[in-house]
């Protein structure tokens, strides 16, 4: 059997309201008011007319991401070197340049 849940607009003890309709094969068997709580049988109130299905988030949650790699630390070193000799270059460029004039 088809079992569904759709939002319709009900008219119940004259009143017209948003109602959250259960179907079982096609036929309306009980309603839950929105805002209410309980359910009433399908058979004291009267279906007008549906509503429209609600809207679909924007934004749909993606896939959760793999755990991130850990970066690669093989030339962290080459770099404390490098900056080493740099510092070591410009503090001694001066009295070497003396040197050759």
């Amino acid at each position: 059997m088809d079992d569904r849940r759709e939002y319709w607009w009900v008219s119940y003890e004259a009143r017209i309201q948003p109602a959250e309709v259960d179907f079982v094969g096609g036929i309306p068997v009980g309603f839950r008011f929105i805002g209410m709580g309980g359910s009433i049988p399908a058979m004291s109130a009267e279906l007008i007319e549906r509503l429209p299905a609600p809207p679909a988030p924007v934004i749909r949650p993606s896939a959760p991401q793999p755990a991130a790699a850990q970066p690669q630390r093989s030339g962290s070193w080459l770099w404390f070197i490098g900056i080493l000799l740099l510092i070591l270059v410009a503090q001694c460029s001066g009295p070497l340049f003396d040197l050759i004039k």
